[in-house]
């Protein structure tokens, strides 16, 4: 009764997944959250169609993490930062193999389809992106194997806590150490937890049978967990030798808290399809004895490849003890910002924090500010049940002003263009149809819901948050301060009529005010005095090193860049972005407001002519500043906010001209 109960409970999750559709860098701070509904990777590369990730490329590899709700959740390069040398280029190894451990922290066990370039790690280890590895001789000694025979799906089992735990012991223990025979199973022992996995190769033992790459096999006990035969239906030929196929198994998830005993409903995916009765794909989800629970075609559907078919390679689902929350509440800020990143994302009501992104420098990764704030359109997501809530709203008031009753405080208004389906002559999903909460910010959540998967318009829009917020008033949805520090909650209305609102609270700190340059001024060293070059002026023959100076503000300022340009043939060099914070000679003068002292005109850098090369001749050149503020900008085109913060129109610019000659 138990088993029954629990698969409906799981199967019911599962479904739910469908009704919320929709060369990188590797960051630190990559929305892991955004796979809070699940997580998977594709066989095949793609382009999306609509939207764009957090980092604005719509090219999505077969080594990315994605959500069925159309979200990226981490690079394949963020997943293997912890294994990148500093300054190596990174590489895409693809993804074969995932179990998210935790998402505070982005505590992620994976495995990739190539070898790492750099030889920390094969195909056939298990990956943690803390920068654990356990060898993949390690995992399958209890097999009698002793080469890498390669792994093709992962399943951490056990206490949440203590599958941790095993985690940072995983990064902090040496390769070696791991491949001293039992090391691996004696960890997992004292720890109560397991490993579940599965192999890409076949291997035979002489008392047991051929271990499968279709069998889920046990780290801790060296047993096979499930065979083919038992995770395939009856009517599919499944095993060998006595059914005749092997299916493979591609990816792999379960309830962690299982035992070895009585495993429980297994949702996974075959590395060949079956054309026979009932068919599946290789893409589509299948669950243990009862064939298909979610078809690959509605997997796929809220990323819009230009593909019915990618394939599924490695598979995530929230069951069991890592059931998504009931209530409503708010996971995201800023984009797909987690709200765990800012100083005070996180707080009881009426508690403390600033609402600046990752304050903390010390767990910032280089080259990204140690705090930022968030202007223009920024938007909010988090999690809205399919039932259960009539309306709902993101509501805010300034921090430090009292916390108001449950619908008392002012909510986001938030106004959509939806695709909508039209059918013969045009056969597309074209942007007619509107959504606007009313003048309380309140949004009926049932026509929110249906908008976002389709089921009112016709077309899915997965760019749907739960409110985009016009921080800059360019639509007269906006707080009364641009540059306000606000704290923001999600209030609802329950199916009874009661108003109900989160037990946490949001800050966030907005920032619409650019920075501003007062003054820019050239000198440069004449016999051992420092004279001032005016604007237009001309310095003596010779002169080939200058000194920039300028005053600047912002209250969130980040980092100030100077180019030189002209000579014959015209030519140019630039010098930064200089980050207040890098401790460089070049930043000696400024702090996280700008120049420093405030209101002085300061020695920024000296620039050389010779570094124009051939093109430093008599001529007339010019001199740009550019300074810009750390804020974290959105557009809003009504269907999609995209993170523009690199946009020139969020830096603040002034130059000047002169004349030098060799």
């Amino acid at each position: 009764m138990k088993k029954k109960l629990v698969l409906t409970t799981l199967i019911t999750l599962v479904f739910a997944l469908t009704l919320m559709g929709g060369t990188v860098r590797g960051q630190f701070n990559y929305p892991l959250d955004n796979c809070q509904r699940g997580a998977f990777s594709t066989e095949e590369d793609f382009m999306m169609s609509e939207s764009e990730p957090y980092d604005g490329n719509p090219y999505i590899s077969d080594g990315d993490l994605l959500s069925p709700t159309g979200q990226l959740c981490a690079r394949n390069a963020d997943l293997l930062l912890a294994f990148n040398p500093a300054g190596a280029a990174l590489a895409d190894l693809g993804l074969d193999a995932v179990d998210i451990i935790a998402y505070e922290g982005r505590i992620v066990a994976f495995s990739t389809s190539l070898d790492d370039i750099f030889s920390a790690f094969t195909a056939g280890d298990l990956l943690f992106t803390n920068g654990g590895v356990i060898p993949n001789l390690a995992l399958v000694s209890p097999f009698g194997i002793r080469h890498d025979i390669g792994l093709d799906a992962v399943q951490m089992i056990g206490e949440p806590e203590a599958i941790l735990s095993f985690a940072f012991l995983a990064a902090d223990m040496d390769r070696e150490e791991w491949l001293k025979e039992g090391r691996l199973q004696q960890e997992l022992r004292e720890r109560g937890i397991d490993i579940w996995f599965s192999i890409e190769g076949t291997h035979r033992t002489d008392s047991a049978g051929p271990v499968l790459d279709g069998d889920l096999l046990s780290a801790a006990t060296g047993i096979i967990v499930a065979h083919n035969a038992d995770l395939l239906p009856n009517s599919v030929p499944a095993g060998i030798p006595q059914r005749g196929v092997d299916f493979g198994l591609d990816a792999v998830t379960l309830a962690r808290d299982y035992q070895i005993q009585e495993p429980g409903p297994i949702f996974y995916s075959t590395e060949i399809l079956f054309r026979g009765k009932p068919p599946f794909t290789d893409g589509d989800v299948l669950v243990s004895g009862n064939g298909i629970v979610l078809l690959h075609e509605l997997l796929i559907d809220a990323w819009y490849p230009r593909a019915d078919f990618l394939g599924l390679d490695a598979l995530y689902m929230p069951v069991g003890g890592d059931e998504p929350p009931e209530d409503p509440n708010i996971q995201t800020m800023c984009g797909d910002r987690p709200v765990a990143d800012f100083n005070g994302g996180i707080t009881p009501i009426g508690g403390p924090g600033t609402g600046l992104y990752r304050e903390d420098s010390a767990t910032s990764p280089p080259g990204d500010p140690p705090r930022r704030p968030c202007g223009e359109y920024v938007p909010i997501d988090g999690y809205l049940p399919a039932g259960g809530v009539n309306e709902f709203r993101v509501a805010y008031r300034p921090a430090g002003d009292p916390v108001p009753a449950i619908g008392a405080a002012t909510g986001m208004r938030t106004r959509w263009k939806l695709y909508e389906w039209h059918g013969w002559p045009i056969n597309a999903c074209i942007p007619t149809g509107n959504l606007e909460t009313d003048a309380n910010g309140w949004m009926d959540a049932s026509d929110y819901l249906g908008a976002k998967d389709g089921t009112l318009t016709g077309c899915t829009n997965s760019g749907l948050r739960l409110a985009v917020w016009d921080t800059n008033n360019h639509m007269g949805f906006g707080p009364a301060d641009k540059d306000g520090h606000y704290v923001l909650w999600l209030e609802w209305e329950d199916g009874g009529g009661t108003l109900l609102r989160e037990p946490l609270e949001h800050h966030l700190q907005l920032d619409n005010t650019l920075p501003k340059i007062n003054d820019l001024k050239l000198t440069y060293d004449l016999d051992g005095t420092i004279k001032p070059l005016p604007p237009c002026g001309g310095a003596s023959s010779g002169t080939s090193v200058f000194m920039v100076n300028a005053d600047f503000e912002d209250d969130y300022y980040w980092n100030y860049w100077v180019r030189i340009r002209g000579g014959n043939p015209p030519a140019a060099k630039s010098y930064g972005p200089h980050n207040y914070y890098d401790g460089t000679p070049e930043v000696a003068n400024t702090d996280d407001t700008g120049t420093n002292p405030d209101g002085s005109t300061v020695l920024l850098r000296e620039v050389f002519m010779t570094d124009l090369g051939a093109s430093f001749t008599e001529c007339c050149y010019d001199l740009d500043l550019w300074a810009r503020d750390a804020a974290i900008r959105h557009s809003f085109n009504l269907r999609h906010a995209n993170d523009n913060s690199g946009s020139s129109a969020w830096i603040a610019n002034s130059w000047l001209t002169f004349s030098a000659s060799p």
